[in-house]
């Protein structure tokens, strides 16, 4: 990992992830609850550690991955990976369970989306679960404008990011 913000009264720092963090993530994923990894990955997930070294696939420029990071564990990550050929990404986020609804969410995006448009992205593409509330009010703070499309209960759009 590679410190971009110091912690501060209480709230984690935030860290670019590298593809040597593989068991700092997979330790994360294993604390995540059943709900959040499901939230996560749209699937039921029994091997959470899996998804590590692929969300580690980072090169900072096409995938880049940042990290919440508290008492030297994670507790939240935002991961983009660019569409082929666009300047658009898709992003997808998740926050440990006891560390949601404090704003971390909103600093990960705005990391992400920094770093993003350090590369020439332009815009974020997400899909949410329609009755994922805590993701919606998420994309409400970042993204005001943000329409979803919804088909079978998933929300589908994208919002333009800046530096």
């Amino acid at each position: 990992m590679v410190e971009i913000e110091a912690a501060s009264s209480g709230g984690p720092g935030l860290a670019r992830l590298e593809p040597s963090d593989e068991e700092l993530v997979e330790r994360f994923f294993g604390r995540l609850s059943a709900d959040s990894l499901y939230r996560r990955f749209f699937t039921p997930v029994t091997r959470p550690e899996r998804f590590a070294s692929a969300l580690l696939r980072v090169d900072g420029m096409e995938r880049a991955a940042v990290a919440a990071v508290e008492g030297g564990e994670v507790v939240g990550v935002a991961q983009y990976s660019r569409r082929p050929g666009a300047d658009a990404a898709d992003m997808a986020i998740v926050v440990a369970d006891g560390w949601q609804r404090q704003g971390i969410g909103t600093r990960l995006v705005a990391a992400l989306a920094d770093r993003a448009a350090g590369q020439g992205i332009e815009a974020f593409a997400v899909d949410v679960q329609g009755d994922n509330q805590g993701a919606l009010r998420l994309l409400r703070r970042v993204a005001p404008g943000l329409r979803l499309a919804f088909s079978d209960g998933v929300g589908e759009g994208s919002f333009a990011i800046g530096r």
